[in-house]
């Protein structure tokens, strides 16, 4: 389809173009149909905008393919060939999935074609292009493709069944992120926004208050499917919920989400919530681990979040101050000026061995002078 019709690429040489060309093309025109002769197209947007439009995009956008294979060379032998461009567009034609078995060759008497192109064609009489349009039309209308369909309109969507989220949970492996997404997707797609944003409600709430611990896992890797798909689904106020709930699955759950939040709208990311999971001392693992992931991605683009690690750097606990020295160094592997001045240096003089051990990593791949304080000589 072609701005709401049937597309028809028309194949063609410039020197019969007006003789049989466009009275084929006026012809398909008058059934409803979209024919395109490329020589009179201006490119498709966003095709590049060249002075010479390219074919592909036409042969993507169009439905069938209906070459004129006049006699434009004649060799001294008596051999007859169409223009190069002619059996090009064939061939291109062919190599596509929806137009290999929609092509139709009419050729002028004693033209001659690349044995691979096609097994038969249909006769073309150049001073009749009215029999050539019939011709044409007939084999269309074998196709389904006359007369024109309506327009395509948008992929319809519904507000679904109450049971739409329960069958994402059939047989779901638990944490198994890919296959949720795969089950999400269609489900999202096909739903009206009122129902999507109870889609995402439901999978909250299994989250935040099954019992059944697969459920709940499996529940987690369909919202961050969710939010993957759709960000608005899972707004700031749910991730907030998630990260102050009892259960650490809900927890991990908001960490993981802010994770993938961190990566694709850093200014999104509430950083004081994103503290409270990123705290190795407190939290259990599978909760700081993809929190402090966050941070890392986070503070090469947002100065504002290395204040969590300015804060682990003051903690009484030497998992909190290891991890801010860890996560330091990422960032200065990543984006050595977006470590804050000084933080490393002060890391560097920390009584636990390893902690200094780390920060004095982070003063090496900063350089000379590059953790000095601000005001520092």
């Amino acid at each position: 389809m072609l701005r709401g019709q049937v597309a028809v690429f028309v194949s063609c040489s410039e020197k019969f173009k007006e003789a049989v060309a466009w009275p084929v093309r006026d012809a398909l025109a008058a059934r409803g149909l979209r024919p395109i002769v490329m020589a009179d197209e201006p490119p498709l947007p966003g095709t590049g905008g060249g002075a010479e439009p390219t074919a592909g995009p036409y042969l993507d956008a169009s439905s069938a393919l209906v070459a004129l294979c006049t006699a434009d060379y004649e060799l001294s032998d008596g051999s007859r060939y169409p223009r190069a461009n002619i059996v090009d567009e064939i061939q291109q034609a062919r190599a596509r999935p929806h137009l290999r078995d929609r092509c139709q060759v009419l050729r002028s008497p004693g033209v001659l074609l690349p044995s691979d192109i096609t097994p038969s064609s249909d006769d073309l009489d150049v001073a009749r292009p009215d029999v050539a349009a019939e011709v044409v039309l007939k084999q269309l209308r074998e196709w389904g493709m006359v007369p024109a369909p309506a327009a395509a309109g948008p992929h319809p969507v519904s507000a679904g069944a109450d049971d739409d989220t329960e069958r994402l949970f059939d047989g779901l492996p638990p944490g198994d992120l890919d296959e949720a997404r795969r089950r999400l997707y269609p489900l999202l797609r096909d739903r009206d926004p009122g129902r999507r944003r109870q889609i995402a409600r439901d999978l909250h709430r299994v989250l935040t208050e099954s019992g059944d611990h697969g459920r709940a896992l499996a529940a987690a890797s369909l919202l961050e499917a969710a939010a993957g798909l759709n960000p608005g689904l899972v707004p700031a106020e749910m991730v907030e919920t998630l990260a102050g709930h009892p259960g650490y699955l809900a927890r991990s759950c908001a960490a993981a989400l802010l994770r993938d939040r961190a990566a694709v709208a850093p200014l999104d990311v509430p950083v004081e919530v994103l503290g409270r999971l990123a705290m190795p001392s407190t939290e259990d693992w599978l909760v700081w681990a993809p929190a402090m992931a966050a941070v890392r991605e986070l503070a090469t683009r947002r100065r504002d979040a290395q204040v969590i690690l300015e804060a682990l750097a003051t903690s009484a606990d030497v998992r909190d101050r290891h991890a801010a020295a860890t996560a330091l160094l990422a960032v200065a592997q990543a984006r050595p000026a977006a470590v804050a001045a000084g933080l490393a240096g002060r890391l560097a003089g920390d009584p636990d061995p390893l902690v200094a051990a780390r920060a004095a990593e982070v003063v090496t791949a900063l350089g000379p002078g590059g953790d000095q304080d601000e005001g520092a000589g």
